[in-house]
């Protein structure tokens, strides 16, 4: 027995036949479906927890710091106190800080561009040391407690730091460094 498929309302108006196959494959009709659900699932992507490659960014934006560390290994930074997850913070005279083994290196490139991941990279390696003067307009490369590393352009300069004014202003870009 060859099964025909078909339903009531398949009738042509026109008259012409219907074409049915002298070897009919039940199968194959039921199996395609199956394989074009299955081509789905191949193009939906789970979640990729593996790790950003080194240099891709983690966050970019104003970053306002003050005596009070801020954590930037956290996507956008935070303020956290003086808990072991704080990276800098600024201090009067003008100098930033930095707070868990956070390295800071003040960029001495000779050109007018900002330096890129791997020259702040190589220059916080080479020059890292815990504590920097803020200069107008300075550019600051710095590895934090997690390894990561952040450019900070001055764009603000707090007053002379004396009292309780040392809030400075920077454009800053976190780049993941595993």
């Amino acid at each position: 027995m060859v099964p025909v498929l078909g339903s009531p309302g398949d009738d042509k108006a026109d008259g012409t036949p219907t074409v049915v196959p002298s070897s009919p494959s039940v199968s194959a009709p039921e199996s395609s479906p199956a394989s074009s659900a299955s081509s789905k699932q191949t193009d939906t992507h789970e979640p990729d927890d593996s790790p950003s490659p080194a240099g891709s960014e983690l966050w970019r934006g104003s970053l306002l710091l003050d005596h009070e560390p801020k954590d930037l290994d956290t996507g956008q930074p935070v303020a956290v106190g003086f808990a072991d997850e704080g990276d800098v913070y600024t201090l009067p005279g003008n100098e930033i800080e930095g707070w868990n083994g956070t390295v800071i290196s003040l960029w001495s490139g000779r050109t007018t561009r900002l330096p890129s991941y791997e020259e702040c990279t190589n220059m916080v390696d080479a020059e890292g040391t815990r504590k920097q003067q803020l200069t107008k307009n300075g550019v600051l490369c710095v590895r934090t407690s997690a390894g990561n590393i952040a450019r900070l352009k001055l764009t603000a300069l707090g007053s002379d730091g004396i009292g309780s004014d040392n809030r400075n202003m920077f454009d800053a870009v976190v780049w993941d460094a595993s």
